[in-house]
């Protein structure tokens, strides 16, 4: 399917999306139809845990919400390591580098070309994003969107000069035939990784979730699945000893809920190439 299509599905998703928060309810993600890098990897490494797996559309600006109320086990959907991050939940050691990058219209390229350029600027980011972090951090004008998609809709319309967004996101569509073409990234703000966070003590959870992945790195299967989205030269390979057998009984015990229910929840939002809907 072209990325045009997935363009268009994306942007019903996010409507969707906006439509299910006004109303005060949580819907999950239809498990057939939803793919990219995160969604594939979190199917895999419940399979190998021996579980299913649900994927629950969340505002992104709530996960620390989420994971503390129990609404989701895992916020894992390109998630930023942020030293503020640490603090809230339980984090893994980084699986993929990522950037945040400004998109602006390709016609604006030339003029928003260095951080100079952009300093005063109309800024657009996605709420909670580490996007937002770094307008805060620098002091940009700009306002919040409720999805890097929407972020990017803002600047197309020409509601805003830049969106700040990951690299990853702005490379699948600045190089794809879709509503974004006329869109490219100028500025690179500063780099990063991702990681996949768990609720503050819930250690075992993440020891399970981490011994599954090396597992699968071991396999073939990672490269497989990065291999399927391009992003072969981003991920990060892990190096990783599970610690189940010194844990206490404490720590083990969100893991053991999960194992007990048959299934974890993934918060997630969607962005590709990490999550998306295709028909």
């Amino acid at each position: 399917m072209k990325k045009k299509v997935i363009v268009a599905v994306l942007l019903c998703s996010i409507v969707l999306t906006s439509v299910f928060a006004f109303a005060g309810c949580q819907k999950y993600f239809d498990y057939e139809s939803i793919q990219g890098y995160d969604i594939d990897l979190a199917k895999a490494v419940a399979e190998e845990l021996g579980v299913e797996v649900k994927f629950m559309r969340i505002d992104w600006d709530n996960k620390v919400i989420e994971l503390k109320s129990g609404g989701i086990d895992f916020a894992w959907n390109g998630m930023t390591i942020l030293e503020d991050l640490k603090k809230e939940m339980e984090i893994t050691d980084p699986y993929m580098n990522n950037a945040q990058v400004c998109v602006v219209k390709k016609e604006n390229a030339e003029k928003y070309n260095s951080l100079d350029a952009i300093k005063d600027a109309k800024f657009v980011y996605e709420s909670g994003s580490a996007g937002q972090n770094i307008a805060k951090e620098k002091g940009y004008n700009g306002t919040t969107a409720d999805t890097q998609m929407m972020a990017m809709t803002e600047v197309l319309s020409g509601t805003s000069d830049i969106a700040i967004v990951d690299w990853l996101l702005a490379d699948f569509y600045s190089t794809s035939d879709s509503s974004f073409s006329n869109l490219t990234y100028t500025v690179t703000l500063t780099e990063e990784f991702y990681g996949i966070g768990a609720k503050k003590g819930n250690v075992g959870a993440i020891d399970k979730l981490c011994t599954a992945i090396m597992k699968l790195q071991e396999d073939g299967t990672l490269d497989k699945i990065a291999e399927k989205y391009g992003l072969e030269d981003r991920i990060i390979k892990f190096d990783y000893t599970s610690k189940w057998d010194s844990l206490s009984e404490e720590e083990k015990a969100g893991w053991n809920k999960i194992e007990e229910r048959g299934y974890f929840v993934v918060g997630c939002t969607l962005f590709a190439p990490m999550a998306f809907m295709e028909e």
